[in-house]
């Protein structure tokens, strides 16, 4: 298996609103995946973020000396995720960048991130290893990468390929986690 994932599914719009409804919070509660994680005054980027399932609760735990890099090829979802967050009034602390089909576009702000958030968004990537190799640089030495995929769509196989490109760019196995219906590993970003 090649480091460059043929992936041509990207996640629709109207799936947004599932993926942010209250009824997903039963079977993955976002405060309680994100919370050993994140501290206040952190800098917190969650990847994929789709209308902000993950990046409210995200934005609340890190508080208003924090900030939440929420990053998305979809400029619609941006935008709702935009209006959700002014309506809960953490919009301050939420930074939403549109990142190009090709890579992040976040160059500048290397070692600046404390916390990523990988959740259902590797298996969607047309290439994994440049995202990977965008990412890492970002990520303060000790800084945390949580990876989770959807255990019925992505094989565990897949799931450790991409593991290993996420070694391969620095990144070593942490903690073992849970989380409900996802193959998922936290991982430690190293000082090189």
């Amino acid at each position: 298996m090649s480091s460059t994932s043929t992936a041509t599914h990207r996640c629709p719009v109207w799936m947004g609103y599932f993926l942010a409804s209250g009824l997903r919070k039963l079977l993955q509660n976002p405060t309680k995946i994100i919370a050993p994680h994140v501290q206040p005054g952190m800098t917190a980027l969650d990847l994929g973020c789709a209308m902000g399932f993950f990046t409210l609760p995200l934005a609340r735990a890190v508080g208003p000396k924090g900030k939440v890099i929420a990053v998305d090829v979809e400029p619609r979802m941006l935008a709702i995720l935009t209006r959700r967050a002014q309506q809960a009034g953490l919009d301050d602390r939420i930074e939403t960048h549109a990142c190009p089909e090709d890579g992040l576009g976040l160059r500048g702000r290397e070692r600046s991130v404390d916390f990523v958030l990988a959740i259902a968004v590797m298996h969607e990537l047309a290439d994994q290893d440049l995202t990977l190799s965008e990412l890492a640089p970002l990520v303060k030495p000790g800084g945390r990468l949580l990876l989770a995929e959807p255990a019925f769509h992505v094989t565990q196989d897949e799931f450790e390929h991409t593991v290993t490109i996420a070694q391969q760019r620095g990144f070593t196995p942490a903690d073992p986690i849970r989380i409900r219906l996802s193959r998922t590993m936290l991982m430690t970003r190293g000082s090189r």
